[in-house]
């Protein structure tokens, strides 16, 4: 009966699982403070709370993705759905600092199975010509847990405490767990072979000290020896994966896939755009909360216009792109959102919530042209037994990308404010220092918050301008190597010899 049920029916326990996923990344960043307090632990200690997260992540992405094409992958993304509710559970009920890293590594393992199994999934329940809508749906899901992650957070951890923030995802993902049994259909177990257990111990470890060296390079510094020596152990061992998967014969990642022309576009055109988002974004709550003064709650209601166009936008791109050619569509994007990030540059401390919406707009619909219709792309060039694989190497590559863009960030920003301000450091002032600063100002020392500020907004609008290249990136790959009549090929819309525009 399962298998009768309509695609898009079946689609709504994948949506729960990547919602929650996507939202408990942004909704825990709000709570780190109150926790940090009942805990009396240290920045390092509580930041640890997401570096374990996201370097487990990391690690098990690409591996949880290959085992969904060798098992059933329906059954494979319910339990990581049951998996990220327990550990949910085990964080809000946490005696101690390391009880809590132990139990985010809990949720990471669930995480990697949702986020590592979705594109898989969605690939499997429609058929070619019909997936660019859904692309959009999980697009949307992406962008809609950025805005809503701080208005949610806030409000739990103001009215209800931190320990909220994981148990609001219990009966969450309880529901997903029975609503995925009933209407999943059987999928995924295309591949009957082993798996390669030492190229998954090379693979976690050359990807672990990957991510460790990018989330903690800044505060160790570039050139410590500890960050040296994560890239060194980095290198070496995702070299020696490289050869493994090469010269053995069931490897975990294929990388013939790399040689599917329209897969490794969409890879890299997509790794630059979320480079220069994750880059350009970080600082936007510091701003909001800290030079215009907003709560938490509200700097989410400011940013709410981003992930509404991109709720209009997603699915159509993603529809279209099964329609006409998607360089078109794809191209579009990292010209809106170069466009937005420039139209940011300019703002000053005493931008309003309107002069906001139009730039907002403007940088959603470049997200909502580009990520669904990139992910239709690839997903529809792949073999269907290498989905679960290639899905979980996207999200690896876009994981990887939101992490360097956070650490390219922070050291644009605060290579800036050095310039300016000689010996300032490595910090990026949050809320409590700039009302502090106020606070002196308001006493008769106005100097030190006019410094503060002036040196914020220059460094700001300079991180913005900085991260077009990278965008801009993101369209030569795509006006270069992308071949959008090859998709409309694959999907049926054309057949060989009909010629549209490449």
């Amino acid at each position: 009966m399962k298998d009768r049920i309509n695609p898009w029916i079946s689609l709504i326990p994948v949506i729960i699982g990547v919602f929650m996923v996507m939202l408990d990344t942004s909704i825990l960043n709000i709570a780190l403070p109150e926790i940090a307090q009942d805990f009396r632990a240290s920045a390092s200690d509580v930041q640890w709370l997401l570096n374990a997260y996201l370097i487990t992540l990391v690690v098990l992405l690409i591996t949880m993705g290959r085992i969904g094409d060798m098992v059933r992958r329906n059954l494979l993304y319910t339990g990581g759905m049951a998996i990220f509710t327990l550990g949910s559970y085990l964080c809000a009920e946490s005696w101690s600092i390391g009880a809590f890293v132990t139990f985010r590594i809990v949720q990471a393992v669930g995480g990697a199975i949702l986020t590592g199994n979705s594109m898989a999934l969605i690939t499997e329940l429609f058929p070619a010509g019909k997936r660019g809508a859904a692309m959009g749906v999980q697009s949307i899901l992406i962008a809609s847990s950025f805005a809503l992650g701080p208005v949610v957070g806030g409000w739990l951890t103001t009215r209800m405490g931190w320990h909220w923030v994981f148990y609001i995802n219990v009966p969450i993902g309880i529901m997903g767990v029975i609503i995925a049994l009933l209407l999943l259909p059987s999928t995924g177990r295309r591949v009957r072979e082993p798996i390669d257990i030492i190229g998954l111990m090379l693979l976690a470890v050359g990807l672990g000290f990957f991510t460790l060296g990018i989330i903690q390079g800044q505060d160790w510094g570039w050139r410590s020896e500890k960050t040296m020596a994560s890239f060194l152990i980095s290198f070496s061992y995702l070299i020696a994966f490289g050869v493994r998967e090469i010269t053995y014969d069931h490897p975990i990642l294929d990388l013939s896939l790399f040689k599917i022309r329209n897969y490794s576009t969409g890879i890299l055109s997509l790794f630059f755009l979320s480079l220069g988002l994750s880059t350009s974004m970080l600082l936007l709550p510091f701003f909001l909360q800290g030079i215009k003064g907003l709560s938490a709650e509200e700097s989410g209601y400011w940013i709410l216009p981003l992930p509404i166009i991109n709720t209009v936008i997603a699915p159509m791109a993603g529809r279209l792109s099964d329609r006409i050619n998607p360089k078109i569509i794809m191209s579009l994007g990292p010209v809106f959102f170069s466009t937005g990030l420039f139209l940011l540059s300019r703002i000053d401390m005493d931008v309003r919530f309107w002069d906001l919406i139009p730039i907002f707009l403007v940088l959603g619909g470049g997200m909502g042209m580009l990520m669904p219709v990139a992910m239709n792309v690839m997903m529809s060039s792949v073999p269907i037994h290498k989905a679960g694989m290639a899905s979980g190497t996207i999200q690896t590559s876009n994981s990887l990308a939101r992490a360097m863009g956070v650490a390219f960030g922070g050291v644009l920003f605060t290579g800036k404010m050095n310039d300016l301000i000689p010996g300032y450091g490595n910090q990026i002032p949050g809320p409590m220092q700039i009302e502090f600063l106020r606070f002196l100002a308001g006493k008769g020392f106005p100097g030190p918050l006019v410094m503060i500020v002036d040196s914020f907004m220059k460094s700001l609008h300079q991180v913005f301008l900085d991260a077009i290249p990278l965008v801009i990136t993101s369209l030569l790959i795509i006006l270069l190597f992308l071949k959008g009549r090859e998709h409309l090929r694959v999907i049926g819309r054309t057949e060989p010899g009909v010629e549209v525009a490449a």
